[in-house]
């Protein structure tokens, strides 16, 4: 399930949004410091509050909040304009999501109202979202039918408008044969100087550019603001850049050989930021991206002014959401920021207007000093009465016990209380192969298992850090994997009773997570926290999804997506916005059997892309893993940042019994330090031993109980899965017979001494031959040992074959028992 139904974009990442100090100076303060200064309103992507504010979709922003994010966006605007002296407002984009939903275009229309009821010029343009004719080629294109030219002429800036066919070619698959592309261009005047704005359709072909070139020829003496719905693009590590696709031709053709052109504003790419390149003439051009649609709740309302600071010479980038500041405090979240600070969102840029307009309007000059710093009244304006979200002390648990426990829990993990050899782990201490995750509930622990290539001990480590509304005392945290198959996991042991649950009656699946600060996609796409070890071609052959039946994880656009295969045969993925980084989440899914609903929250609040299908969990049999990916069963793309507490309730259950919520009457602490019983543990050594492919040969005779650590010997048939560097991993393609001895023991070891309340432990990872090892058996291992390392640098280093080289030594560890 990796292909999803977000907007189809090259990959791109909003740095961490977190909320900015909310200012408390008044306007007077505001004003204090007197400049020649204006203001652009831009309109990023509204396209989900067209789609979910659709009643046919349930409305979700009226039903749930009371209004739409962009009639709030829009009434902003109109309201503050003369406060703010916004002077233009420029809609970037994807009115729509949905072309063909003619409810949603009269969401759109309807909201870009009160900009021309108060007389508020703006410029709006078609994304790729808007692209539709309704009546075929011979008729109107959506757009075209629901802001026509006629409409754009209520702009007193409005100068022509130019219509072209089809888009230009990006090479990357989009086509709309037939499409009619609109563009437009305005002349606003702000602060004495007249300014040329072009509105460019998406992707707008050559001809569209040869009328954009004779348009700025015409005008010749004005600075020119090119807009379009995609210009710049936005990397994993959050730089911008022109899009191959089609920036860097708009580049060439247009924007480096006109020197008016001095700034660029776009959207499609989620994300914000901006870049500067030098032009032909040697000046700058400064391109600015946003595009908040994969924010929360689409984008929560979240748009952009900017300032034009004409006496300090500076462009002044102000993101915010005039929807937060109108929600109803009771239903904030930790999502709902105000005003956010990530550096791509809110900054200021260098730029001497004079001396940049020069060459091309030498008379130019700011107007009078009257202005307040209009950035600021913006802050102090949204600001003015809002009280952010925030976890109270009433709200946080009192001791580990301080969470409802609930009836029908099928699993409830525990990485708080991770233990190894009985006694619970240290802050920074390494969860090395044997460590226990404890099922507190019905003793379905986890057990960390053999290491892999680039994957040791101290590939995952036990961390005091823990969401605040978590009552476990830790969580464990992922180290950044070195590589694809570098993964390092948890799994449940053959035969546990969770294996089998197939929730028929619904469920309830919370966990807390948190993506760590360094996490980039790039390199951490489609990881996942919690899996079942089954892959979908398995369980329905029918299927090409190599992906987990069931999984929980993050996409490469850093979306969270649960799905899940239900035991009804029916499957679904829920999305979430694009989450932050080093944030701590609490992640709730609730399937209800009355419509097989599945519904995805993210800190008490649902997500926009829910659906229906699924009943229950199909896969009869199959391990939960904890910490890692599959494709087709092959360990891939491990987790990097912290996971806590994992709960499975065989029903649905509200936001009052969740893990969130604290208990009636909290029990003393009781934190688990002994080790996991004997039966348990050694179903987890089991469960360890032969998770890699191994399986017994049907023609193996039985090895009797061993009575101690002595070696029994069993026929084994190995598959080693080959993946080749850069692919997706293909099915298994070799099979081989080996005699091995085994040396875990088949009956119970007695339980470890109970440990105190207060131990802990800080694991380091000795070898010690076992009791009655003869010097060939040493040799022999240690020979191994040489061969498994020659094995693994041969394939890192010289073909980065690390996933094959993990494949080979899984399976002869998991023969030989090492």
């Amino acid at each position: 399930m990796r292909t999803h139904i977000a907007a189809v974009t090259a990959l791109a990442l909003l740095t961490p949004m977190t909320q900015l100090p909310l200012p408390t100076a008044n306007a007077a303060e505001a004003g204090a410091d007197l400049a020649s200064r204006f203001t652009l309103g831009v309109l990023p992507d509204t396209q989900f509050y067209a789609r979910y504010g659709d009643k046919d979709a349930g409305d979700i922003f009226g039903t749930r909040y009371g209004s739409n994010p962009f009639d709030a966006q829009t009434q902003f605007l109109a309201k503050h304009h003369e406060d703010l002296n916004t002077q233009f407002v420029a809609h970037l984009g994807d009115v729509v999501d949905q072309a063909n939903v003619r409810n949603s275009w009269d969401i759109g229309s309807e909201a870009m109202k009160p900009l021309e009821d108060a007389h508020l010029n703006y410029s709006i343009l078609p994304g790729n979202h808007d692209y539709f004719m309704f009546d075929g080629e011979d008729g109107p294109s959506a757009f075209e039918e629901y802001f026509p030219e006629e409409r754009a002429k209520q702009n007193a800036t409005f100068q022509a408008r130019h219509q072209s066919t089809g888009i230009y070619d990006g090479g990357d698959g989009y086509g709309f044969p037939g499409q009619k592309t609109d563009s437009e261009y305005h002349i606003f005047e702000a602060e004495g100087q007249q300014y040329l704005l072009l509105a460019l359709g998406f992707r707008a072909p050559d001809d569209t550019l040869d009328w954009a070139q004779q348009v700025i020829d015409e005008h010749p003496n004005l600075p020119v603001i090119l807009t379009a719905h995609e210009i710049s693009g936005i990397g994993g590590d959050g730089s911008t850049y022109f899009t191959k696709e089609y920036g860097e031709h708009l580049w060439d053709k247009l924007i480096r050989k006109n020197d008016q052109i001095f700034l660029t504003i776009a959207a499609h790419h989620h994300g914000a930021g901006y870049h500067v390149e030098k032009n032909d003439a040697g000046h700058d051009v400064i391109n600015i991206l946003q595009d908040y649609q994969m924010a929360y709740l689409g984008g929560n309302g979240l748009m952009g002014q900017l300032q034009f600071d004409l006496t300090n010479n500076t462009l002044d980038m102000t993101a915010y959401s005039p929807w937060v500041k109108d929600k109803d405090h009771a239903k904030l979240t930790s999502f709902d920021h105000l005003l956010p600070e990530g550096e791509g969102d809110s900054y200021s840029i260098d730029l001497n207007f004079a001396e940049r307009f020069k060459s091309f309007a030498p008379d130019f000059t700011k107007g009078d000093e009257n202005d307040p710093d209009y950035a600021e009244l913006l802050r102090t304006t949204v600001a003015d009465g809002f009280q952010p979200y925030e976890v109270t002390e009433q709200d946080k648990p009192r001791n580990d016990q301080d969470y409802v426990h609930v009836d029908g829990t099928a699993v409830h993990w525990r990485p708080g209380q991770t233990t190894f050899e009985g006694k619970v782990l240290n802050d920074a201490s390494p969860a090395p192969k044997g460590a226990v995750i404890p099922d507190v509930a019905n003793g379905n622990d986890m057990t960390r298992v053999r290491y892999r290539v680039g994957a040791r001990e101290d590939a995952v480590t036990f961390s005091e850090d823990t969401h605040p509304l978590s009552s476990d005392r830790g969580s464990l945290r992922w180290k950044d994997p070195k590589f694809k198959h570098s993964t390092a996991w948890f799994e449940t042991a053959t035969g546990a009773d969770i294996n089998d649950m197939q929730f028929e009656n619904g469920y309830t699946m919370e966990a807390f997570l948190k993506l760590d600060e360094d996490w980039n996609a790039d390199n951490n796409k489609w990881s996942n926290a919690l899996i079942r070890d089954e892959s979908g071609t398995v369980a329905h052959p029918d299927s090409e999804d190599g992906d987990p039946i069931q999984m929980l994880g993050v996409s490469s656009l850093r979306e969270l997506r649960w799905y899940a295969w239900g035991q009804n045969g029916e499957g679904f993925s829920n999305w979430t916005h694009e989450v932050p980084k080093g944030e701590w989440m609490h992640v709730a899914v609730v399937n209800d059997p009355k419509d097989k609903s599945v519904t995805m929250y993210v800190d008490g609040s649902p997500i926009l892309r829910d659906g229906y299908g699924p009943l229950g969990m199909g896969g009869e049999g199959a391990q939960w893993l904890l910490g890692t990916s599959a494709w087709e069963n092959d360990k891939v793309d491990g987790w990097f940042g912290n996971i806590g507490e994992v709960r499975i309730v065989d029903h649905p259950i509200g936001p009052d019994q969740w893990l969130t919520a604290r208990a009636a009457d909290a029990q003393a602490p009781s934190p688990t330090t002994t080790a996991p019983s004997a039966t348990t543990s050694a179903a987890a050594t089991s469960a360890a031993a032969t998770s890699a492919a191994a399986t017994t040969s049907p023609t193996a005779p039985t090895a009797p109980a061993a009575t101690s650590a002595t070696a029994a010997t069993e026929t084994t048939t190995v598959t080693t899965t080959v993946t080749a560097p850069n692919t997706e991993p293909t099915t298994a393609a070799t099979t081989a017979a080996t005699t091995a001895p085994t040396t875990a023991p088949t009956t119970a070891a007695p339980a470890p001494t109970t440990a105190t309340a207060t131990e802990t432990v800080t694991v380091t990872e000795t070898a010690t031959p076992s009791e009655g090892s003869s010097t060939a058996e040493s040799a022999g291992l240690f020979a191994g040992g040489v061969l498994l390392g020659l094995l693994t640098l041969f394939g890192a280093l010289v073909f980065d074959l690390g996933g094959v080289i993990n494949a080979i030594v899984d399976q002869i560890r998991s023969a030989l028992n090492i």
